[in-house]
C-alpha cells in the first residue's frame, strides 16, 4: 500500500530566505517552483536521494492553512507524505479499517499528484499525506 517517503513538508515565512538557507547550508537547490492560489501557497521541491524536501509559504502572511499553521505553531515541520500507486485502493483500504480522512477524494496536489489526508489522530498526532504521482517531480 505505501511505497515510501516522498516528502517532508516545511512551512516557511520566506520561501527566498529559505531556498537561501538549503543551497548555503545543504548545497541543496529546488528544482520546482508552484504557486496555488485557490489554497494561497507557494511551494518549492528540493530534492534530497528519493525524497522531497516540500517548502510551503503563505502567499499571503496568516492566509489559507499553512499561513494559519505558521500563525499557531511558527515555522518548521508541517507534514509528512507518504508514496502509494493507487490512492483509490489506498482509501478504501483505510476506510474498511475505519481510519478517518480528511478528504472524501482525492484531490489535485503539487506536481500533477493525486492528494488525501489522514486525521492526525490516526497517526499519532503526525499529519500524514499520501501522494499519487503520475510521474517523478521535475523541474519542468
Amino acid at each position: 500500500m505505501i511505497n515510501k517517503i516522498d516528502h517532508i513538508g516545511i512551512a516557511v515565512n520566506n520561501l527566498e530566505d529559505a531556498l537561501d538557507m538549503y543551497k548555503r547550508v545543504y548545497g541543496l537547490d529546488a528544482i520546482k517552483i508552484e504557486t496555488y492560489e485557490d489554497l494561497k501557497v507557494k511551494i518549492a521541491f528540493i530534492p534530497l536521494g528519493e525524497v522531497l524536501i516540500e517548502l510551503l509559504q503563505p502567499t499571503e502572511p496568516g492566509a489559507g492553512k499553512i499561513g494559519k499553521f505558521i500563525e499557531e505553531k511558527g515555522e518548521g515541520f508541517n507534514h509528512i507524505a507518504l508514496r502509494v500507486e493507487n490512492i483509490d485502493h489506498t482509501m478504501k483500504k483505510l476506510k474498511e479499517t475505519n481510519v478517518l480522512l480528511r478528504d472524501k477524494e482525492p484531490r489535485p496536489g503539487g506536481d500533477e499528484s493525486r492528494i488525501v489526508f489522514i486525521e492526525p489522530a490516526f497517526t499519532q498526532n503526525v499529519f500524514t499525506e499520501l501522494v499519487e504521482r503520475k510521474r517523478e517531480v521535475s523541474g519542468d
